[in-house]
Parts: C-alpha cells; sequence; structure tokens
C-alpha cells in the first residue's frame, strides 16, 4: 500500500519533470524560429536594397548626361576625331548614283502654283458696287450669326473682315452660294442648317441665320512682264526669265534634297565610335535647351509652362533615353557618310569656309567671331559638311 503510494508520487513528479522539460524544449524551438525568420528576412532585405543600389547605380551610370561643349571629340575641320570615316562607312558609291528626273525636275504645274500664289499675294480688293459676286471670287465679309435670335461663339467676325473664297466648302451648308449674285455694299441674310456631326454640340442639326456685309471682291492681277519688272525684279526682268528662274531654283533645291535622302538611303552603319556617347550628350543638352526655351514662351503666353521634362517630350525617361540613342545614331550615320564622301575626295574645310557660308547666307560674316566663340569653329564647321558633300556629289550624280 505504501508502496504503490510512493510510486504515485514518483510518477507525478516525473511527470512534471517531462512537461518542464516540454515546455523548456518548445521554447527552444520557438526562439530558434524566431531567430531564422529574423535572419531570412534581414537577409531578403539586405539582397533588396542592393538590388535597388546597384539598380540605381547602373541608371546612374547608363542615364546620358547633357553636355553643352559643342566642338568636343571634333578636329579643327568640322571631322569627328581620331577616325577614318571608311571604317565605318559601307555601302556608299557615292560616284555611280542615279535619280529619276521626275524626282528633281520642277513641272510646269509646279510652276503654275507659284505664279499664282504671287499673284494672290498681290490682290487688290474691289468695292465697285456694279461688281457682282460669282463662284470661284474671294470676297470680303463680315458676319454675326444666330441661333433663336441668340448670337453664338465663333458666329461673328467682330468686324475684323473675313476673306472667303466662294466654293471652297469653308462655310456650313450653302452659306457661300447664297452671296453669288451680290454686290460690294450689299447686307445679305444668309440661313444654313448646321450638319448632326458638327463640332460644336449645341449648333449640331440647329438653324441659323448670318447677317452678311459685302464689302468687296478681290481681284488679281495679270502676270504680265510689267507685273515681274514690279514686283519679281531680284530674280527676273520678264515672265519667261522668272519661270526660268523657278525651274533652275526648284531644280536646284530640289537636287540637294534628293542627294541628302540617297546618301541617307546608301549609306550603311554598322558600328560607331567613341564620339557617340558625346554626340548623345550634346543632342540631349539640345533637347533641354529647346525645352527650357518653349517652356518660358508658354508662360510668357499662357501662364503655365509644362511641369516637368518628360511631360514636354510625352516619353518616361527609359523612353527618351531609348530616342535619344535612335536619333543620334541617325544623325551620325548621315554625319559618318558625309564625312566619308569629303575624306574621299581629299577636301577639308576651314575657316574661310564658314566664312563664306555667312557671307552668302547672312549678305556678312558679322557673326563669325561671336558664333565661334558660342559654338567652336569643328562644330561649325561640321554642321556643314552636309552642304560641301552634296555640292561633290552634284559633279557625279546622273539624273536620267
Amino acid at each position: 500500500m505504501s508502496t504503490k503510494v510512493n510510486d504515485d508520487r514518483m510518477s507525478a513528479s516525473k511527470r512534471k519533470r517531462v512537461e518542464r522539460e516540454k515546455k523548456l524544449s518548445s521554447e527552444k524551438r520557438k526562439q530558434f524560429f524566431t531567430r531564422t525568420i529574423l535572419i531570412c528576412v534581414s537577409t531578403v532585405i539586405v539582397v533588396l536594397a542592393c538590388f535597388f543600389i546597384v539598380r540605381g547605380l547602373y541608371k546612374s551610370i547608363t542615364k546620358v548626361r547633357p553636355s553643352g561643349d559643342y566642338s568636343a571629340g571634333l578636329s579643327e575641320n568640322g571631322f569627328i576625331d581620331g577616325i577614318k570615316a571608311g571604317d565605318y562607312v559601307t555601302g556608299l558609291d557615292y560616284k555611280n548614283i542615279k535619280l529619276a528626273k521626275a524626282d528633281v525636275e520642277y513641272s510646269d504645274e509646279d510652276v503654275q502654283k507659284d505664279i499664282d500664289s504671287q499673284l494672290d499675294a498681290h490682290k487688290e480688293l474691289k468695292e465697285d458696287s456694279t461688281l457682282t459676286v460669282k463662284d470661284g471670287d474671294t470676297v470680303s465679309i463680315d458676319y454675326v450669326g444666330t441661333v433663336d435670335g441668340e448670337e453664338f461663339e465663333g458666329g461673328n467676325s467682330d468686324g475684323a473682315g473675313y476673306d472667303l473664297e466662294i466654293g471652297s466648302g469653308s462655310f456650313v451648308d450653302d452659306f457661300e452660294q447664297q452671296l453669288i449674285g451680290s454686290h460690294p455694299g450689299d447686307s445679305v441674310t444668309v440661313n444654313v442648317t448646321f450638319p448632326e456631326d458638327y463640332s460644336s454640340e449645341e449648333l449640331q442639326g440647329k438653324d441659323a441665320e448670318f447677317a452678311v456685309e459685302v464689302h468687296g471682291i478681290y481681284e488679281l492681277p495679270e502676270f504680265t512682264d510689267e507685273f515681274v519688272a514690279e514686283y519679281l525684279s531680284e530674280n527676273a526682268k520678264t515672265v519667261d526669265e522668272y519661270k526660268k528662274y523657278l525651274k533652275d531654283t526648284h531644280y536646284d533645291e530640289n537636287l540637294e534634297t534628293a542627294l541628302r535622302e540617297k546618301i541617307t538611303e546608301l549609306a550603311a552603319v554598322d558600328k560607331y565610335p567613341a564620339y557617340l556617347k558625346h554626340y548623345k550628350s550634346l543632342q540631349k543638352y539640345l533637347d533641354e535647351q529647346t525645352y527650357e526655351q518653349m517652356n518660358e514662351m508658354y508662360r510668357s503666353y499662357y501662364g503655365s509652362g509644362f511641369s516637368s521634362f518628360e511631360e514636354y517630350t510625352g516619353m518616361t525617361e527609359e523612353e527618351y533615353e531609348e530616342d535619344l540613342d535612335k536619333r543620334a545614331k541617325e544623325q551620325l550615320k548621315d554625319k559618318l557618310a558625309y564625312q566619308y564622301i569629303l575624306e574621299g575626295e581629299g577636301v577639308s574645310l576651314s575657316e574661310q569656309d564658314y566664312r563664306d557660308y555667312l557671307k552668302e547666307t547672312y549678305d556678312n560674316d558679322d557673326n563669325y567671331d561671336t558664333n565661334v566663340e558660342e559654338y567652336g569653329l569643328p562644330y561649325l564647321l561640321s554642321e556643314r559638311l552636309g552642304d560641301r558633300a552634296v555640292e561633290i556629289l552634284k559633279g557625279f550624280v546622273t539624273v536620267e
């Protein structure tokens, strides 16, 4: 009996000891797992921090930094320094370029359009009340439009006068046709119906009445030798001379444009010189300069500008950098092609070439020193490489 009681007591004591050991073991496991979790979390935080630091450093390194050093990386003659363009340009057989005559000639139709433009620039407003408005005439009018007796936005010329070509379809419905037969000095009531899909919802499908004052009818002068002598004497004295001037001048302009396009089309560049890095920096600098100028203009005229460079470009930073890379490579490809042509012909530009350019463009070279101080002569000459390359190609090209 006493032995059984003693055994029971020992069993109870043992159970308590076991329970304490279990509890202690459980607490140790909890502490172990807690430490493990904390270590894991800390490791993840460190890894993420390293990732973002490295990512930030990478973006900082790869991001193009603007540079306003225009002439950096260029030789005194405007060439990219330290390279031969022939090591980069392929496919440009510039001595055997062929162009279609239709791509460079100034047609008779083009000549007539130019003449019509000159005549229109010298038209005279005739206010003779015996004249009659007919289809095709250009008339000077003022008008006040109303819908249900109320004036509406955009329906009033405010007495400023408006030149309207009859039959142009500029005004709604048959507004213009209702002026046919009227005379300078007439007051005409014009009734129209706005179309159902009109841009202003308030006017869609509405009937409107316009009170129109006809001030006069424009009359075009005749294109005669006298007209040429009076208004175009700088370029010609007679009609035939002026037409020849147009054909010759535009032929040369079209030829230069076609040759530049052909150079871009034919030249291939698979690798770029180290100068590309600086060229991208320069292009970014120019982009930011334009952004600042546009922002200032918008603030002056509209009271507010762009909130950021990204808003101005309409691109994210990454998208802009990609676009910048593409633009820089396209432009540098052309510059390499121009340099390739000049190198091939042993031609080099100098200070005198830039002075001659200023005199031809502005009739003097007064800004030479100012421009050289701001941009450097190498950059100014690099901008003229294309002109000289095209002049060289004029001696090789076949137009057929």
